[in-house]
């Protein structure tokens, strides 16, 4: 019985995207776009998912180049920049603005729909999150830790000088290539131009917000950045997070120095009570922290750094596993309809990229919302899932009553939207 509940749900995906695109073709819409978009880029599962938007993995036909496509809710956007004469989401507007910036995930293309935008970005392989790194090795050493830090704050500051705050600093948002060691930071859903005045609207993941905005309702962008980093420092060498809620974050202060769970120098110890310091004033500067006797002492080379974490190479192996399963299995049809404005060019040669909070280091938060995936509406697919689904223990019964009901569902859903469109001509 365990196959039901999947198929019925994957079904369900089907029939909203496919109601979906009725829906357009009634209202006129023209599907022009979307052809060429499927000419251009393939889509397959999705790979991560939060309070702003969807992220499938997919590719670019030309060149098979792995890409990450985010699909933004309309009414998620809360600010707008202008490239040229045309209005865009923030987040296109900074990636944009970020082009060149190699720490930065770069944006190959974007289109606008009318619920919204598609993102096209690189999809740097063989890489994972930080986040899922950690994970698999729990926790990692100091010299791992200022190999990882050091590249973090650089890119901080680069922002900073192209006056981009990026508002949600976190392993989540950190892509690590396993190979290289490289990091990528992404999801700037959150980014807002850097400014010297307060904020007073809060974006990002509360456990890394610091104690001013919980107390005041208004934070500086670089002292909150900063704050940050102390979190991600302090969450990257001892596997969890300093503070479990926001009251700890405003009280921990008067109970002394934070309890560290690994054996840490005295100069990390002091970084870290930098970064923290409850009182925005005194922190750590973005700068200092750079000329940190901790952060620049010597570290190995990602080669000599593999060596001692013994879970890069299975993680390794995983992710080769995975993209030969995803070219193995082929494309899946378009979980989203797509309508660009005629006015967004097709291709773009320049970069741009983007995906809230963790209570323990065992649980992700993600922030985006979206419209469900599709299954493949070409027939063949559809046969075999069906056939793997009925080569499993399943009554067969019920799953004709749900695929019946499914049924009846659509063919309801289809009259009323036909309803709708004859009354208003």
């Amino acid at each position: 019985m365990t196959a039901l509940p999947d198929f019925a749900k994957r079904f369900k995906r089907y029939t909203s995207a496919k109601l979906f695109e009725l829906k357009l073709i009634l209202n006129g819409e023209s599907d022009h776009v979307y052809s060429r978009f499927k000419k251009a880029y393939s889509m397959s599962k999705k790979i991560g998912q939060g309070g702003f938007g969807i992220v499938y993995q997919g590719k670019r036909l030309t060149d098979q180049q792995p890409v990450a496509i985010k699909f933004i809710n309309r009414k998620n956007i809360r600010e707008w920049g202008k490239i040229g004469n045309e209005l865009v989401p923030m987040e296109i507007y900074m990636l944009f603005k970020l082009t060149g910036t190699p720490s930065v995930i770069r944006l190959l293309d974007w289109y606008q729909i009318p619920e919204g935008y598609i993102i096209v970005m690189e999809r740097p392989f063989p890489s994972i999150d930080l986040f899922e790194f950690l994970s698999a090795h729990n926790k990692v050493d100091e010299e791992v830790t200022r190999f990882l830090f050091r590249q973090i704050v650089r890119t901080v500051l680069e922002l900073q000088d192209l006056g981009v705050l990026h508002r949600d600093l976190k392993d989540e948002n950190l892509l690590i290539n396993l190979e290289t060691g490289e990091l990528k930071l992404i999801d700037f859903g959150a980014a807002t131009p850097l400014n010297k005045s307060q904020f007073t609207e809060f974006q990002g993941t509360r456990l890394y917000c610091p104690p001013e905005w919980f107390l005041h309702s208004s934070y500086l962008g670089k002292e909150a950045t900063v704050w940050s980093l102390g979190v991600l420092l302090y969450n990257t060498l001892n596997g969890s997070l300093p503070f479990k809620n926001e009251k700890d974050i405003c009280t921990a202060h008067k109970l002394g120095n934070i309890p560290h769970y690994s054996a840490v120098t005295e100069e990390f110890r002091d970084l870290v009570s930098r970064c923290l310091s409850f009182d925005p004033t005194t922190r750590i500067g973005l700068e200092e922290i750079l000329v940190h006797p901790w952060l620049n002492k010597k570290c190995g080379d990602w080669k000599d750094l593999t060596k001692r974490l013994d879970q890069v190479q299975l993680l390794l192996n995983g992710l080769y596993l995975k993209e030969q399963q995803l070219l193995d299995e082929g494309d899946d049809d378009g979980p989203i309809m797509i309508v660009c404005d005629p006015r967004i060019k097709q291709e773009s040669d320049s970069g741009i990229s983007s995906i809230p909070a963790s209570e323990g280091k065992k649980k992700r938060s993600h922030g985006f919302g979206t419209r469900p995936k599709s299954m493949n509406p070409l027939e063949p697919k559809n046969n075999r899932k069906l056939k793997n689904a009925r080569s499993q223990d399943v009554d067969v019964n019920a799953l004709d009553q749900a695929l019946n009901l499914a049924h009846i569902a659509t063919i309801a859903t289809y009259r009323r939207a036909c309803s709708r469109v004859h009354g208003r001509r």
